[in-house]
Order: structure tokens, then C-alpha cells, then sequence
């Protein structure tokens, strides 16, 4: 099939940079837009998208695919009329709410025969794209550890915590460059501000390859850059790949990838390391809506070539869905009891 028609369900600020990125997308469909707020509604009119309404139904016989960027405790029952008219759905992290909603989703979209990809953008960045393939070439010997810092000044969302506004990104990455599920995970979040919600936040992860994967969330320590995602806010985002044979540090601030050799050798004490050589490359022109334009092209090419999509709901969901809970779990469990230091004279 050809995809000509899009529905864009949700028009806050997300919904406004899709149909952005759907605009500059080569697919460049023509887009119906729905939402229940009046305001939403006025903002898509004034930027000329005159094909607005507030109840999706409306629209769905008419289109194509369906992008849903509403607020996550809808996108379940979204998705689900969606699919059952038959639709292809694009559908913005976090995908759903619970194990059992994934489940649902997975069901449905067994049903449907549908496609459906997971909105994890940064697996389509250019740097990303180069170390998966740095990776499968043994550029950095066998992966042992991946560790990640998204981190900084910037607002706490009141529809979904930091892990699942941001944390989930890196988290989908990490899954992502290790290549395989991850088997255990442990977590430790602190409120130093006070209030309920934790505001920095530690993640141990293993994956079922013996990787470990190590990842920092927060709001406390001050970010490096400007984040182009999030205009005023200063954060941190940094993935580095630990290998026997060296790093890839991949800043998607700077939107740089840096490459460093390392080889190490036994001796009594443990090992000698000898660092080699280090290359660094930048890219340019990686914007929020270049990047969500790409994932769209990906999308319907592989809608209409009936190819896998860029992140399906067996990860992008029931895997994630999965892991969230057990952070969730870990991180209400009763603090590991403090035990006193000797002091010395």
C-alpha cells in the first residue's frame, strides 16, 4: 500500500513537532489532526492543518496510518480503534502503562496484521546508525558494559515520571546496542528536593549476554548543553559503549561520536593498559524534526514493503513495559539497612 493520509491524534506541544517533522518528511502526507482540547484545536488551525477535529473516529476511514501523541494513559485505547479499522500506528513512548497493556497491544496487533512502531527516535540518529555497525565490526572487541547519563536542569513532566520521559530513551538504546533482551535489573532513587517524586536516580541493568548496563536520571546535577528537545533546559546525554579493546562515547548534545583503543595485558598486579588512538566525528543538522522525519520515512517504508519497523511492540512495549515495572519495584523497596563506619583517631 501507499501511504498518502495521516492521524495525528494529540496536538499539544510533541503532537505540533510531528506534524512538523511529517511536513518535512519525504512521505509528506496529507495530515487530519484530532484532540479534545478547543486550544489544540485553534493551534492546529493557525498553523493551516484544516482537517481538525476533537473525536479521532471522525477521521479514521480516511487515512492511512495513525500517529498517536496524546498523553500516555490514552494511548492504549487509541491505538486499539486504530488497529481494529485496520490502521498502521506510529505510537510515542511509553507506548503503554502496564505488562498488560502491552499484552493487549501485542494481541491486537496479531489480530490486525497491522504494523506498529515504537517512537524511539534516537534509533535512527546518524550515531547511533555508526556504532551498531562500529559494534558488528569488533571495532571496540567484545562488548562489556554500556553506560548512560541523561541528566539536568529541566522541567519534570506531570503526565510520566523521568524514567519514562527520559530515562526510557536510553534505556530502549542500551537494550538496542547490546542486541540482546535484559535479563535483571536493580534501582535506587532518591527525593534530595523533598518532594514525592525522586529526583535523581541510579539503574543497574544485566542483560542475558552477561553486558551490564549502568544508568544516571535526574534533575540535581547541571547539564552540559542546551537541549534542542527541550528549549531552556540544560542536560547531559552521553551512552558510552565499554569494550575490551576500548569505548564509544556517543553525545547526542553535541551530536558527536568519539572512538578510543585500548588494549590490555595480564601482569601480577592485574592488567597493564595501553590507550591508543583517539577519533572523534561530528554530525550536522540533527534537529528534533529532522530526526522524527526520518523515523516516519522508516515507518512507511516499511509499512509498504511489509519490512519490520524501526522498533516493534515485542521491545518497544511488552519489553519495556516489562522492565519499568521491575524499576518500579525496585525502587519502592525498603532501603538496605545503613551500617556505621569505624571512625579513625
Amino acid at each position: 500500500m501507499s501511504v498518502k493520509s495521516i492521524l495525528l491524534c494529540g496536538f499539544g506541544a510533541f503532537g505540533a513537532q510531528h506534524a512538523l517533522a511529517w511536513q518535512q518528511s519525504a512521505t509528506a502526507p496529507r495530515l487530519y489532526v484530532s484532540d479534545p482540547d478547543p486550544a489544540a484545536r485553534d493551534r492546529a488551525g493557525a498553523l493551516g492543518l484544516d482537517h481538525v477535529t476533537e473525536d479521532p473516529s471522525a477521521y479514521l476511514d480516511q487515512v492511512d496510518l495513525v500517529d498517536i501523541v496524546t498523553p500516555p494513559r490514552l494511548h492504549l485505547s487509541v491505538a486499539l480503534a486504530a488497529l481494529e479499522r485496520g490502521k498502521h500506528v506510529f505510537l510515542e513512548k511509553p507506548a503503554v502503562a502496564s505488562v498488560g497493556e502491552a499484552k493487549q497491544l501485542l494481541d491486537a496487533v496479531k489480530r490486525s496484521g497491522c504494523s506498529v512502531q515504537i517512537g524511539f527516535v534516537l534509533r535512527c540518529h546518524p550515531l547511533v546508525e555508526k556504532a551498531k555497525t562500529l559494534l558488528a565490526s569488533g571495532a571496540i572487541g567484545r562488548l562489556l558494559a554500556v553506560e548512560g547519563d541523561f541528566s539536568g536542569w529541566k522541567r519534570m513532566r506531570d503526565d510520566s515520571t523521568v524514567i519514562e520521559n527520559d530515562g526510557v530513551h536510553f534505556l530502549d538504546l542500551m537494550r538496542h546496542l547490546a542486541g540482546v533482551p535484559i535479563h535483571s535489573v536493580e534501582a535506587r532513587g532518591v527525593s534530595l528536593l523533598g518532594a514525592q517524586e525522586d529526583d535523581d536516580i541510579r539503574i543497574d541493568l544485566t542483560f542475558v549476554n552477561g553486558v551490564s548496563g549502568r544508568l544516571r536520571l535526574g534533575i540535581l546535577a547541571c547539564g552540559e548543553l542546551e537541549d534542542d528537545f527541550m528549549p531552556g533546559a540544560v542536560t547531559t546525554k552521553q551512552l558510552r559503549l565499554i569494550g575490551d579493546g576500548g569505548n564509544i562515547v556517543l553525545d547526542f548534545n553535541r551530536n558527536t561520536l568519539t572512538q578510543a583503543q585500548v588494549s590490555y595485558t595480564p601482569k601480577s598486579g592485574g592488567w597493564n593498559v595501553s590507550p591508543g588512538s583517539i577519533s572523534s566525528e561530528q554530525v550536522i543538522g540533527v534537529t528534533p524534526p529532522s530526526l522524527l522525519a526520518k523515523s516516519f520515512d522508516l515507518f512507511v517504508s516499511a509499512v509498504e514493503s511489509g519490512a519490520a519497523t524501526l522498533c516493534g511492540v515485542g521491545e518497544g512495549a511488552l519489553e519495556m513495559a516489562s522492565l519499568l515495572e521491575a524499576i518500579e519495584r525496585a525502587l519502592v523497596r525498603k532501603p538496605l539497612p545503613q551500617v556505621a563506619l569505624e571512625k579513625g583517631d
